[in-house]
């Protein structure tokens, strides 16, 4: 996906010429009255986690944008399966929007059947970031590397609990899969997203997560969590203290989350070209840019029809790596 980030400014720019318009202005249509009414961004995860963020961080500025309130609508539950199908529903006319991860790609592949078809009845609407994770453990477990991580859960598996945001979360996929490629074993327990997955390893309940950066930097910072790793295949510019999990030991090993808006398919095409056009503009805009990138999140963006193939790619991606390792909802 990042690739994206390059060509989106081009992409933009191409579009507004091919109308006769400047860069970043929107056709004249529907588009120019749009929003009419406040936006919902449904975030299908509890507050406190990387989507409820940048959701939040997104919809501040878009209220300016835009002369419409956009609020963030938490809906949590199933896997983010509650909050997904309420967009899947919702009237499509672009005023209800989703704050998709990693586990809208992957639900297919974990639940045998869900209450919508997740590229059927979704349109893309702007990638928004790739998020690298942090490993971080409780500061009272004596583990300060992966190579301690690894010793101790081959000396003692059953002592040590590893805390998921939910099946099928990032923090979950990438939790598993270092679990496999380090060959070790561990208790996995699952909470109702990030953030309550964050207090369970603060207060030692868990002594260890794959937590999204934006979540828990901060945490990191003041001493609160540790952090002995970051799961993207180069050091996070914020941290470069924090080697990756391929330089810490597990060389095979690399993963990043990331996180889109996506529509109720349906939506009319200048709607969605306006929505595009207006997050992609929100991406180049430097304080959104400089707020994500101090919390550890890679501001993307892309046009409509590249976020659409990486969709397909990542459903497809997640159904082979559920069959090699085994991920089942609960």
């Amino acid at each position: 996906m990042h690739d994206l980030a390059s060509r989106c400014a081009l992409a933009t720019a191409v579009t507004a010429i091919s109308i006769g318009l400047p860069a970043g202005t929107m056709a004249a249509d529907a588009t120019t009255t749009f929003p009419t009414r406040p936006v919902r961004v449904v975030a299908p995860f509890p507050p406190g986690g990387t989507a409820d963020f940048l959701a939040r961080l997104l919809t501040d500025r878009m209220t300016r944008v835009w002369g419409q309130q956009v609020i963030v609508d938490n809906r949590s539950g199933a896997g983010g399966i509650v909050g997904t199908e309420i967009v899947a529903k919702a009237v499509r006319d672009g005023h209800t929007l989703l704050m998709a991860a990693i586990g809208h790609a992957a639900n297919p592949a974990l639940y045998g059947k869900l209450p919508y078809d997740t590229l059927r009845d979704f349109t893309p609407v702007a990638m928004i970031a790739d998020v690298p994770l942090f490993v971080v453990v409780n500061p009272k477990v004596n583990v300060s590397s992966i190579k301690d991580l690894i010793a101790l859960a081959r000396a003692k598996p059953d002592a040590l609990n590893f805390a998921a945001g939910g099946v099928g979360a990032s923090s979950h996929w990438a939790g598993e899969l270092f679990r496999a490629a380090a060959k070790i074993e561990w208790n996995t327990l699952q909470y109702k997203g990030g953030g309550p997955a964050l207090v369970a390893v603060l207060s030692n309940e868990a002594q260890l997560m794959f937590s999204p950066m934006p979540s828990s930097i901060e945490l990191v910072k003041a001493g609160r969590l540790r952090a002995i790793a970051v799961t993207s295949p180069r050091r996070a510019g914020m941290s470069p203290e924090v080697p990756t999990i391929a330089e810490a030991g597990v060389p095979s090993y690399e993963f990043q989350a990331w996180y889109s808006v996506l529509a109720p398919a349906g939506v009319p095409q200048p709607i969605l070209a306006r929505l595009n056009s207006d997050f992609n503009a929100l991406l180049e805009d430097p304080g959104v840019r400089s707020a994500m990138v101090a919390e550890g999140a890679e501001p993307i963006g892309g046009t409509l029809p590249q976020i659409g193939a990486f969709m397909q790619r990542e459903v497809k991606k997640y159904a082979a790596i559920a069959k090699s390792v085994g991920i089942k909802a609960q």
